[in-house]
């Protein structure tokens, strides 16, 4: 199976599982009215100089939950890939693991840009978020770039992790912590000390902070895009390494 076969399977994938790919825009859209309805008299306040609502500072972060909920879906997806032994098949019939991950992030991170730009244009709509082309595609590039990372952390749980409700439980468990230490709901340096400390060794807070760098200042420090391109490539390679395992010998 070449590329374009690996791609064309998730793609069908999607189509058959239409109910989770819709939730994927509504759900972003539920975290936006929910702040839109219950914060809307929320005092403007600075963010590095600049003032600025409470739900422009959000946005960024929800769209930052959206790369984050890629990876349950992968996980499933790649689970039952090994279940029902669809990679063997797969490469048996000529297919590569590199195609194979390649395919996954490809069709995902698609997926993950067309509901980013669909809050942005919110933003851009009913928030007065004022972009250039230039900061578009900047933001497109961190955002494949997160959603890589994310992508490879579900290939990793997927091939694993063999129990269906122990993925759950893992999820379950991390899902609060990892979006409540990172940056998302409340302002840069304003949180108790020890979410601080646990955000700056949670991926997401990297991943928050750098999109709503791009977004709302146009930029963000090469620390950030090096630290988001060593952690993505690092997981793509430990997805390949642990696929490899299923492959057949």
């Amino acid at each position: 199976m070449r590329l374009y076969g690996f791609i064309y399977r998730e793609i069908s994938l999607k189509k058959e599982a239409i109910g989770g790919f819709i939730s994927q825009f509504v759900t972003p859209l539920m975290y936006f009215l929910f702040f839109a309805f219950s914060l809307s008299r929320t005092v403007n306040f600075e963010y590095h100089g600049n003032t600025i609502s409470y739900l422009l500072y959000v946005l960024p972060g929800i769209i930052a939950i959206q790369i984050f909920y890629s990876y349950p879906i992968v996980s499933s997806t790649t689970f039952n890939d090994v279940r029902f032994g669809i990679i063997r098949t797969s490469l048996l019939g000529g297919g590569s693991l590199s195609g194979y991950i390649l395919a996954k992030i490809l069709v995902e991170s698609s997926v993950v840009i067309l509901v980013s730009l669909f809050l942005v244009f919110i933003g851009i709509l009913f928030l007065k978020l004022s972009i250039s082309l230039a900061t578009l595609l900047q933001f497109i590039t961190y955002l494949v770039i997160s959603t890589m990372f994310w992508i490879s952390v579900g290939i990793v749980t997927g091939v694993k992790i063999r129990g269906e409700l122990t993925r759950n439980m893992i999820f379950t468990l991390l899902n609060l912590p990892i979006i409540f230490t990172a940056p998302v709901f409340y302002l840069e340096g304003s949180a108790p000390t020890w979410i601080q400390i646990l955000g700056r060794i949670n991926p997401l807070t990297y991943h928050v902070v750098g999109l709503r760098g791009i977004l709302l200042l146009g930029g963000i420090p090469i620390t950030f895009w090096a630290v988001s391109i060593v952690l993505g490539i690092s997981l793509v390679i430990l997805s390949i390494k642990l696929t490899s395992e299923v492959a057949p010998k």
